[in-house]
């Protein structure tokens, strides 16, 4: 209780000091798990909207990458499609073309047949305006999040790769792309004419998935064929190129501040409270006593900062998608977990030293300091 005690007394009594640590630490515990979120959420979101669309089947380049994160850079003779439709058990095939975009933040425009993109997919739920009114219209449809995030609005404009693009639909978002084009206007301004970057097929009985991925291999060699239900889970399970680097590399900044956070907030403490350790010494208290004191005391600072964290991430959360309300926020909960680990393995560096320096001082010198 006498420690507990102190502990609480010294916190109190240098409440800037303080206020800096649990700072450093909240933000330690908020720049982990916003930057997982971020990261997570954008890769279940994109296998959740895939998966939306209810396709059963994808054909893709065989040289495609691994990922539907796809700049569109590998393709595939349009036509391919009506030898694909020969097979009695589809029901309808539609290409789909990809152009990758990176102004202000990462996006993907799918050029596509909206008549058969809508059979493979179902109708989309238009929220306002209409569909394209031609194959080759300069014309756009959008999801409500792209629109509210980009502040668009039906009968606005916008450029792409010089040409001009009005939005004529905003559909509820969820299935697929965020942004469509008819696939010829893509085609068009990409100088892909008859090209496209994949297929999503429809079957007539989707219990007949694997009986028709064997027909189209026999009919069309050397292209990448998956269920989509397998396609969605490799999604799900997979990580972008140095996804797991990137991730190291901001658990260890944060670890790095914290941890030096807690060790400058103890180490300038113990030097202001070398009076004190003094007269604990001379009264028989052990360097046992003396480091669980100050890594009491840095555990309270811990505690204190994860617990702001956590709070600081919720406001983060909420700031970031009312500012940018296409971009999903998703945190394991197992991350919650690890930054309770990470804060503690940061307290644990950053506090054992000023520990072990505050209970080797030499009581006689200590209770002279002034």
């Amino acid at each position: 209780m006498t420690a507990l005690k102190l502990i609480f007394t010294n916190v109190i009594h240098r409440p800037v000091r303080a206020f800096v640590g649990i700072l450093a630490i909240s933000l330690e515990v908020t720049l982990i798990l916003l930057v997982i979120g971020i990261s997570n959420g954008m890769i279940h979101d994109n296998a959740d909207r895939q998966e939306n669309i209810g396709a059963d089947i994808i054909v893709r380049p065989a040289n495609a990458p691994p990922l539907f994160f796809t700049t569109g850079s590998t393709i595939i003779p349009e036509s391919m499609g009506e030898t694909l439709r020969r097979l009695e058990s589809v029901r309808e095939v539609t290409p789909i073309l990809f152009l990758a975009q990176l102004r202000g933040s990462w996006r993907t425009v799918y050029g596509i047949d909206l008549p058969s993109f809508e059979v493979v997919a179902g109708s989309l739920e238009f929220l306002e305006g209409r569909g394209f009114s031609g194959p080759q219209a300069p014309e756009a449809i959008i999801d409500d999040l792209h629109a509210r995030s980009k502040d668009l609005a039906v009968g606005d404009r916008f450029d792409l790769k010089g040409e001009s693009f009005q939005v004529v639909g905003i559909y509820r978002n969820g299935i697929g792309g965020r942004v469509y084009l008819p696939i010829r206007s893509l085609q068009a301004i990409t100088d892909k004419a008859g090209q496209a970057s994949t297929f999503l097929v429809k079957l007539y009985d989707s219990e007949q998935i694997q009986a028709a991925m064997a027909q189209m291999q026999g009919l069309v060699p050397n292209i990448s064929i998956a269920s989509m239900r397998e396609w969605v889970s490799l999604l799900r399970n997979s990580t972008p190129p140095a996804y797991d680097t990137f991730i190291s590399g901001v658990v260890g900044v944060a670890i790095s501040i914290g941890s030096f956070a807690c060790f400058l907030s103890m180490y300038t403490t113990i030097a202001e409270r070398t009076r004190e350790i003094g007269i604990l010494k001379s009264l028989g208290a052990r360097k046992g006593y003396i480091v669980k004191l100050v890594l009491m005391e840095v555990l309270v600072l811990c505690l204190s900062g994860l617990l702001a964290g956590f709070l600081l991430t919720f406001l983060g959360q909420q700031l970031l998608q009312f500012l940018f309300p296409a971009q999903i926020l998703l945190i394991p909960p197992v991350w919650v977990l690890f930054s309770v680990l990470f804060v503690s393995v940061s307290g644990i560096i950053g506090g054992l030293y000023p520990a072990l320096k505050a209970a080797a001082s030499d009581p006689v010198k200590a209770l002279s300091y002034e």
